[in-house]
């Protein structure tokens, strides 16, 4: 494994609730309760802190102001190790409603999970944003 593979696979592991964001929108009631609180901006502070207490320069972006209607904002983490940057985010399936009214996009549901890409200012799927700042929001505990 890379060493971007092992972050990942590391995270998924001491976190079990990215499971609901890896199944998102095949989960539970209870567990789409749960997604209110361990939303992106959560998801991405916590992945984080997470990243650089294994040793990588982490920063949470948090993207406002997107050309997607649908979208108000959202947030993702870029990941710096050996001058090699790419963004991640873990809750992507989201916007499985983004671009089909019925859902189920396969386009988006299909995709890698996380979603790896690299950094860049425009999200792969949401598309740009206005504004591009950091994600100051403590890593939240869902449990």
């Amino acid at each position: 494994m890379t060493a971007l593979e092992d972050l990942l696979a590391g995270f998924a592991a001491a976190e079990p609730c990215l499971e609901i964001w890896r199944r998102y929108p095949d989960i539970t009631e209870a567990e789409d309760a749960l997604t209110d609180s361990f939303a992106c901006e959560a998801v991405s502070a916590a992945f984080a802190a997470y990243a650089r207490s294994q040793g990588w320069q982490a920063t949470g972006i948090l993207a406002e102001g997107a050309e997607a209607p649908l979208v108000d904002y959202h947030a993702w983490v870029r990941l710096t190790l050996d001058g090699r940057s790419v963004d991640v985010d873990w809750t992507v399936r989201q916007y499985h409603n983004l671009h089909r009214a019925q859902g189920r996009d396969e386009a988006v549901l299909d995709l890698p999970w996380p979603l790896v890409w690299p950094a860049t200012d425009r999200h792969p799927v949401v598309g740009t944003f206005a504004h591009l700042g950091a994600l100051d929001t403590p890593a939240a505990q869902p449990h």
